[in-house]
């Protein structure tokens, strides 16, 4: 496995969701990351979310799949996401020593995205959030995330 690949091995096992907006809990699910094939790929999976706001649903995706991978050259991350709304998207990822966990979308017309987070030093929760801007120059934060671990 590539070194840089190992890094996220900190990620794998399943997770409580929790997706807050001004601490307004909007919605929950449980993810699951898993290594495919010798661990060449971590993929993750978000099962179908409880929503607990109306206005919530429909503008989160029921249910999301992702695809984790390195480049040997550059070592950096990408990463594919699909979901239930038939939205595919190209994320820049990093993952650095100090556990920041950074994405950033392939910028689009009108769309952009970011997200940061933080693992705890013992794993068990990664704290962090989703900014959206639609010029790619004023961010706001879109949504807070906070992932408690359930099992390894």
């Amino acid at each position: 496995m590539n070194p840089r690949l190992a890094r996220l091995d900190v990620l794998v096992g399943a997770w409580e969701l929790t997706a807050t907006i001004d601490d307004r809990v909007m919605s929950r699910a449980r993810t699951t990351f898993r290594w495919q094939g010798d661990g060449g790929l971590l993929a993750q999976r978000t099962d179908p979310q409880t929503f607990l706001v109306p206005e919530w649903e429909g503008a989160a995706p029921e249910w999301t799949e992702t695809v984790i991978g390195v480049d040997d050259y550059s070592g950096a991350y990408t990463m594919l996401l699909s979901d239930a709304r038939g939205v595919g998207r190209v994320y820049r990822m990093a993952f650095d020593d100090d556990r920041r966990w950074t994405m950033t979308s392939r910028p689009g017309e009108d769309f952009h995205q970011r997200f940061e987070g933080t693992v705890a030093a013992d794993g068990a929760t990664i704290d962090g959030r989703w900014e959206a801007s639609s010029d790619g120059r004023t961010w706001a934060t879109d949504f807070a995330v906070t992932y408690r671990r359930l099992d390894r």
